[in-house]
């Protein structure tokens, strides 16, 4: 590793230290009755996101870069991302029906008003409903079996 590049690592990891104490400050600061310090602290955490951002822009470039100057046969293969979780409507519905006439149950059972009840199961229908899905999609992404082939197999297999 050159020493440029371990003073850049350690630069950047003082700014996000330094960011991240910054940004745990503003709300200490606005609770303690200093908004001028909570200002100067969003500028703080501000300046530590923007050096992060610039230095990992210009990391990924030069990899990037420096894996373009390479044979294709020995670049590194690139991951293709998985598709993204998409929420069905009937299912969502239904989930969202049930846990709310759960909570609805038991707001009705611990004698809240019907106003409070109501507002209160549309709420954590809702929640419970979203978590429920993307639990269940979650679950069975992670415990799927892999052997799906890749879609270009052959020529994951040239470049080897």
């Amino acid at each position: 590793m050159s020493p440029r590049r371990a003073l850049t690592i350690l630069l950047a990891t003082a700014a996000t230290i330094v960011g991240i104490v910054a940004f745990l400050l503003v709300p200490l600061s606005l609770v303690t009755g200093h908004p001028d310090r909570a200002l100067l602290e969003a500028l703080v955490v501000s300046a530590a996101v923007w050096y992060i951002a610039r230095v990992m822009r210009a990391d990924r470039r030069a990899r990037r870069a420096e894996e373009e100057r390479l044979p294709p046969e020995r670049r590194p293969l690139r991951r293709q991302p998985r598709r993204p979780i998409t929420f069905q409507l009937r299912e969502t519905a239904t989930a969202f029906l049930i846990w709310a006439v759960v909570v609805g149950a038991i707001g009705a059972a611990t004698g809240l008003p019907a106003p409070v009840t109501v507002g209160v199961a549309v709420f954590a229908g809702f929640m419970l409903a979203t978590l429920t899905v993307a639990g269940r999609h979650m679950m069975f992404r992670l415990t799927a079996e892999e052997d799906e082939a890749p879609a270009d197999a052959a020529a994951e297999d040239a470049r080897r």
